[in-house]
């Protein structure tokens, strides 16, 4: 290996030390604890250090950001491949949202604002707005165009011949997501009696609730 490979190799294992040290203490202390040299002191290097990788708390939080989206995204190409029909698709879209909130808490809460964490989609708008589609006004970033259009599709079979047009699957969309989301926030918030347990239950039950409409209104 040559001298630039492994400086390479070097800075690339800093950056995700560095990552990883942010979500640890995220994880142990909260997201508010999280600073730059709070960062330094766990993985041993001065501030400036971790200034050469990113430029500040803000930009370390839309890494992560990005981070969490891509994880999602893989587990959503997982349980959506093994489905076999649109309803078994949404529900396995569903599912795997939710089995990720709980397994990267800390990266959940950076992804949508939780847990003191400021929203950290300004940086992404540009590069959401050149994504196809997603919604123009939506500040998502890149990794989240699969997700979106893995539960766009399947809600499009769900009408015969896929009659719904493009605004109406965005909004149904945005309505499973958003049901999703109240449920998680509400479960780590605690105000959900019987916590993750009865939270699942009632996933599935909001779930087959979203599907059972669909069949209505087709």
């Amino acid at each position: 290996m040559g001298t630039k490979e492994r400086r390479d190799r070097e800075r690339q294992e800093l950056r995700q030390a560095i990552l990883m040290a942010s979500r640890d203490i995220a994880a142990r202390e909260g997201w508010q604890s999280v600073s730059i040299r709070k960062v330094a002191e766990r993985i041993e290097y001065s501030p400036p250090t971790i200034y050469e990788h990113f430029t500040s708390k803000e930009a370390l939080l839309r890494e992560l950001m990005r981070e969490g989206f891509r994880l999602l995204m893989e587990r959503v190409r997982a349980g959506n491949s093994t489905a076999a029909s649109p309803e078994a698709r949404i529900m396995a879209i569903a599912l795997a949202y939710w089995d990720f909130a709980w397994d990267y808490p800390e990266l959940y809460q950076v992804m949508h604002g939780l847990g003191g964490v400021p929203f950290c989609f300004d940086a992404a708008i540009e590069e959401a707005e050149s994504a196809p589609n997603l919604p123009s006004s939506d500040q998502f970033p890149p990794e989240a165009k699969v997700v979106f259009q893995f539960t766009m599709d399947a809600i499009k079979e769900l009408a015969d011949g896929g009659e719904r047009d493009c605004d109406e699957r965005e909004a149904l969309v945005h309505i499973l997501w958003a049901t999703l989301h109240g449920l998680v926030a509400l479960t780590m918030a605690g105000r959900i009696d019987g916590g993750r347990v009865q939270a699942a239950g009632l996933v599935q039950r909001a779930v087959r609730a979203f599907l059972a409409a669909q069949r209505v209104t087709n």
